[in-house]
């Protein structure tokens, strides 16, 4: 690996000023062959409480897995999320447009505390997006944004196409 994409880590990894981090990164369980090479941050926005994010975990387990591959060493860590869809219409709406703020936050904090040389950030809703993109702006370091996909449509007690159905059911207008 060329040495120019280890700018950052290298503060960490390779000054021999640094053992107390050195070691903190050996008891996660990296080798010296993992410390050489440059880390990338994979910044999750995957949580439980939204069909939008709730597979972003799984997804950024397969993108470490393709990192590692490539001679750099993945380290997934994850902000928050908050889902407009759930939220609309409460006193909950009042925080989604700051989650916005948060998740670049969050994600320029870690990355620049962690001295990660890229980011990968994996998102799937409303405010992840541009919080992604305002954290890779601020860093200025390689960033690959991953969009996770649209929510499957579900079929509870309805049909596949409910859309359809509720227009033809109940006469919606368009």
């Amino acid at each position: 690996m060329d040495k120019k994409f280890k700018k950052y880590s290298v503060n960490i990894t390779n000054d021999s000023t640094q053992p107390a981090a050195q070691a903190m990164l050996h008891a996660i369980g990296l080798t010296r062959k993992e410390l050489d090479q440059p880390f990338i941050g994979i910044a999750s926005t995957g949580y439980e409480g939204n069909p939008c994010n709730m597979h972003l975990n799984d997804l950024s387990k397969e993108i470490k897995d393709s990192v590692q591959k490539e001679a750099l060493t993945p380290l997934i860590f994850n902000t928050i999320g908050v889902s407009d869809g759930i939220s609309m219409g409460t006193s909950g709406m009042r925080y989604s447009l700051p989650s916005r703020d948060i998740i670049a936050d969050s994600m320029e904090t870690v990355v620049g505390a962690m001295s990660y040389d890229g980011m990968i950030t994996v998102v799937g809703c409303d405010k992840n997006m541009p919080g992604a993109l305002m954290a890779m702006l601020r860093l200025d370091r390689p960033s690959i944004l991953v969009y996770g996909g649209t929510i499957a449509s579900g079929n509870y007690k309805k049909p596949k196409n409910w859309m359809l159905y509720l227009h033809l059911r109940h006469g919606v207008k368009r």
